[in-house]
């Protein structure tokens, strides 16, 4: 009896994900402004969607300043990463800290991201607002289009 259950426990602590973990790494590409790649100590990559915002889309208004931004801020800087689970395209989903500083909070606060309607992360749509009446980043656009909807608006354009 006991084998089977230390069997279950093998099984289970193998095909189950763990995902409150930290992750250390170095930036080595940003993708667009909320999706980077990195390398971890052993040199393992990983592709990092940030949680709790979503940016521009890199065709959409807005998308290439986005990920410029992100890119001033840690591209090729070591960087910690809470890491939250895995989206459907198999890339790790966290919260990017770069000297203490949460970057995936500080894109919406300078306006060139939006707080994720879906998936919201705590204290992220209030800086979205105070983004919004200073008219940072896509918010100088009289109509910017939530990522989501443009996708779906301009499908195979972006």
């Amino acid at each position: 009896m006991l084998r089977k259950f230390g069997l279950l426990w093998l099984v289970l602590a193998c095909t189950t994900p763990v995902f409150a973990s930290t992750l250390n790494c170095k930036v080595i590409k940003i993708s667009d402004g909320d999706t980077i790649r990195c390398l971890d100590n052993h040199n393992t990559p990983h592709r990092i969607r940030f949680a709790g915002i979503n940016a521009p889309e890199s065709k959409q208004a807005f998308g290439q300043k986005s990920k410029q931004a992100l890119a001033g801020m840690i591209f090729q800087q070591q960087v910690q990463i809470d890491i939250k689970g895995t989206d459907r395209y198999g890339r790790e989903i966290g919260i990017v800290y770069f000297n203490g500083q949460d970057i995936n909070r500080r894109m919406v606060e300078i306006g060139y991201a939006w707080s994720y309607q879906r998936y919201p992360q705590k204290g992220y749509a209030k800086v979205e607002m105070a983004a919004r009446k200073q008219k940072l980043g896509l918010w100088k656009d009289p109509h910017p289009i939530y990522p989501e909807n443009y996708r779906h608006l301009f499908k195979g354009n972006h």
